[in-house]
């Protein structure tokens, strides 16, 4: 059976003690021993059997310790958490590891291992202290980091606010916790399940996974209630109640795990209890512990609205009339330069002067097909519910500077009309009908293509399955 202790002051237990003699005096002259040790031998004897169980798990043979280890930060100045890792000797050596960027000498993002002691102190509870100078640890607490980059400490003489004296609050077997004794905050020793640098790799791949800097955010999500992460690749984001203009606004901080990530505390959405997320077997999402909150990326407000670029259309998935069109465009965009011809068509935006986002097409400049060109028309791309999509015509119908000149000297303009109408509306069941699309992204996390599945949708609302599938990418 695994032993669990808390932390109890030596404070609580003289409370505890005179209470007890207080509601006994009355009616016993003798005080009955409640506890068979003095607070300090208890403490004393906890903290034997901490260094006792960091030394096991430091044994040749095992991996040591993964420290997941949290600064106070405050309002204004935000830190990620950092994984650090430890073994741990009975002689009162510690050996550290880490590649975070705080680290000096030209070491920062390297991994780097340093040697330094630790003690158990007996104060008003189980203590543990890295009371000498670490390359990997200290520099988290150093009032004053003239390496690091401006804004990295909270200001001049309180560094950063970390901590190296540790109370304990929670012993188990597989998992020891602590709280800083000056700043406040938590830091979570596990056993690591595999060499150090390993875990570094892993842990670094699954940010690459999950985070970019194009897509920023992510839904929060339960089964009745959405809320939104902002920045997770920072390793500290806002989490807030809707992504513009957000009402309800806090700072998280969390460590990259090999499996997702974990927050430096627990946080709730209504009654749902989360601080821990693993990639769900289908990578379509981040599942917390209780398998009762998500974590899914904003790929479809980022395909819909924020994509910069062209995703082209796998031409072999177009309807014949669709077909038809491009072979027309090809033929007078030839028109308009002997070394001119029709690469592909798109969704994105265009690159010519004046760009649109919109239809776009790519067309060669010349006979080697070595440079090519962009030219867009307008369209209104809308999300109307999570994972869907409409395409509209723009009110103006607005050409970049290059199917401006295109139009100009051919019909180019008129046939990029026509196959955007092929997107907004067909021809089904004798009257015309709305078409709205089922997105599928490439990737859930990094986005760089997806499947459009067509809808159709009548005057009365209802919805049917349309024929038309399409790969973008």
């Amino acid at each position: 059976m695994k032993k669990t202790y808390r932390l109890i002051t030596t404070c609580s237990v003289c409370c505890a003690i005179c209470a007890a003699t207080i509601a006994l005096s009355s009616c016993k002259f003798e005080q009955e021993d409640y506890f068979p040790e003095s607070a300090s031998l208890r403490i004393t004897h906890v903290n034997e059997e901490i260094k006792d169980r960091l030394v096991e798990q430091s044994a040749e043979g095992s991996h040591g310790w993964l420290i997941q280890y949290f600064v106070a930060g405050t309002d204004d100045y935000n830190f990620e958490g950092f994984n650090i890792f430890g073994r741990f000797y009975k002689s009162g050596r510690v050996t550290l590891a880490g590649n975070h960027r705080f680290l000096r000498n030209n070491n920062a993002n390297k991994y780097t291992e340093h040697d330094s002691h630790y003690e158990m102190l007996a104060e008003e509870g189980p203590v543990l202290s890295f009371n000498t100078w670490n390359d990997v640890l200290t520099v988290l607490e150093d009032p004053v980091s003239p390496t690091a980059a401006p804004g990295s400490i909270v200001a001049d003489g309180e560094g950063m606010r970390g901590d190296h004296n540790f109370v304990l609050t929670k012993f188990e077997d597989d998992c020891i916790t602590f709280r800083g004794e000056r700043h406040g905050a938590n830091s979570r020793f596990t056993p690591c399940d595999r060499p150090w640098e390993e875990y570094m790799e892993a842990a670094e791949k699954t940010k690459k996974d999950i985070t970019s800097d194009f897509l920023t955010s992510y839904y929060v999500t339960n089964a009745t209630d959405t809320m939104y992460f902002v920045g997770l690749k920072k390793g500290y984001f806002n989490y807030c109640d809707r992504v513009s203009d957000p009402l309800n606004n806090k700072v998280l901080s969390c460590v990259f795990t090999p499996e997702g990530f974990r927050l430096h505390r627990i946080y709730y959405i209504e009654s749902n209890m989360f601080q821990e997320f693993k990639m769900s077997p289908d990578s379509t999402c981040l599942v917390s512990e209780s398998d009762s909150v998500r974590v899914i990326a904003c790929w479809d407000n980022y395909i819909v609205n924020v994509r910069n670029t062209v995703w082209n259309f796998d031409q072999e998935q177009l309807s014949e009339e669709q077909k038809s069109i491009l072979e027309q465009l090809d033929t007078e965009i030839k028109k308009v330069g002997k070394t001119y011809s029709l690469a592909s068509i798109g969704l994105g935006r265009s690159t010519g002067k004046g760009a649109v986002n919109g239809l776009v097409i790519t067309f060669y400049t010349n006979s080697a097909k070595s440079k090519s060109n962009t030219a867009g028309l307008e369209l209104n791309t809308t999300r109307p519910v999570y994972g869907k999509m409409n395409i509209e015509a723009a009110e103006d119908a607005a050409m970049d500077g290059n199917l401006t000149s295109l139009a100009a000297r051919s019909n180019a303009g008129e046939l990029m009309k026509q196959f955007a109408a092929t997107l907004i509306s067909k021809q089904a069941e004798g009257k015309t009908q709305k078409i709205m699309f089922d997105i599928t992204p490439n990737n859930y996390f990094k986005p760089t293509g997806c499947e459009l599945q067509e809808i159709l949708i009548d005057d009365n609302g209802k919805e049917t399955p349309g024929t038309a599938k399409y790969t973008l990418k």
